[in-house]
C-alpha cells in the first residue's frame, strides 16, 4: 500500500521485494544486455512494423480523423502456462453463461420471472431485439467470438472489465503483435516456448462451420466487416 492507502498497480515483472518473476528471466537478461539506444531503437523498429502493415486505428475528433499505430510495449506480457489454463477455463464458463443467458432472454425468460435480473433493465435496452424472440439459433449460440478486455489486479488476479459479444474487434491487432514480438527478441522469443496464435483464423472457421444450422461437409462461410482498414 502506498502512504495514501491506494493499493499500488501490480507489476508484471518484478515482485514486491524486487527481484525478477522466474518467467520473466530470460527476457530480462536479454533487455540488460542491451544498450538504452539499441532498446529504443527495438521501440521503433516494433512501431514501423505495425505502420508497414497498416495495424491502425482512426481517432475521429471534429472534421477530420487520424490514422494512428496501437501503443505496443516493447516488453511483452508473459502469462505462465498454469496461469493462462486458469484464465482460459474462466473465459469458457463465462462464455458459456453468457449464451445461456441469451438463450433464456430470447427464449422463456425464466431469469426475469424469477426476479433475478430486473425486467426493464432488459426489455427496455436499446440493444434488446423483440425480432429474436424465439428464434430458433443453432446450439443455443448466440455469440460465436467474445472480445473480454482482462485486467490486472492489484494483488495480481485477472478480472473481466467487460464483454465484447455484439461487435468484437481488435483480433488484428493481437495476431500483428505477436508477429511483431518475434522480430523485437526472436532468439528469447525461439526459446520461451510461447503457446502459437496464429491458428486463430482456422479455428474461427470451424467453430463458424460448425454453426451450420443444417450439418454440411463444407457450408459457406461469411465474415461481415466494415473493410480493410476497422478494427
Amino acid at each position: 500500500m502506498s502512504d495514501t492507502g491506494t493499493a499500488l498497480p501490480y507489476d508484471e515483472m518484478l515482485t514486491a521485494e524486487g527481484e525478477v518473476r522466474p518467467h520473466y528471466a530470460a527476457l530480462d537478461n536479454r533487455v540488460a544486455s542491451l544498450a538504452g539506444e539499441e532498446l529504443a531503437e527495438r521501440q521503433r523498429t516494433l512501431e514501423r512494423f505495425f505502420l508497414l502493415q497498416g495495424i491502425t486505428f482512426t481517432v475521429y475528433g471534429g472534421d477530420s480523423s487520424t490514422e494512428r499505430i496501437i501503443p505496443t510495449d516493447l516488453l511483452p506480457r508473459i502469462i505462465p502456462a498454469d496461469e493462462w489454463a486458469t484464465i482460459e477455463a474462466g473465459l469458457t464458463q463465462r462464455l458459456r453463461a453468457l449464451n445461456m443467458f441469451l438463450a433464456d432472454i430470447y427464449g422463456d425468460q425464466q431469469i426475469l420471472m424469477d426476479g433475478v435480473v430486473p425486467r426493464e433493465l432488459v426489455l427496455c435496452a436499446p440493444s434488446y431485439r423483440r425480432e429474436m424472440q424465439n428464434l430458433y439459433v443453432p446450439h443455443q449460440a448466440y455469440s460465436n467470438v467474445c472480445g473480454s478486455d482482462l485486467i490486472r489486479q492489484p494483488d495480481g488476479a485477472f478480472a473481466v472489465l467487460e464483454d465484447n459479444l455484439r461487435v468484437p474487434s481488435g483480433v488484428s491487432y493481437m495476431l500483428a503483435n505477436r508477429e511483431a514480438s518475434k522480430r523485437t527478441f526472436p532468439g528469447t522469443f525461439r526459446l520461451a516456448g510461447v503457446r502459437a496464435v496464429d491458428r486463430y483464423p482456422d479455428l474461427l472457421l470451424a467453430t463458424l462451420k460448425s454453426m451450420a444450422a443444417d450439418w454440411r461437409p463444407n457450408p459457406q462461410v461469411v465474415v461481415l466487416t466494415p473493410g480493410v482498414y476497422n478494427s
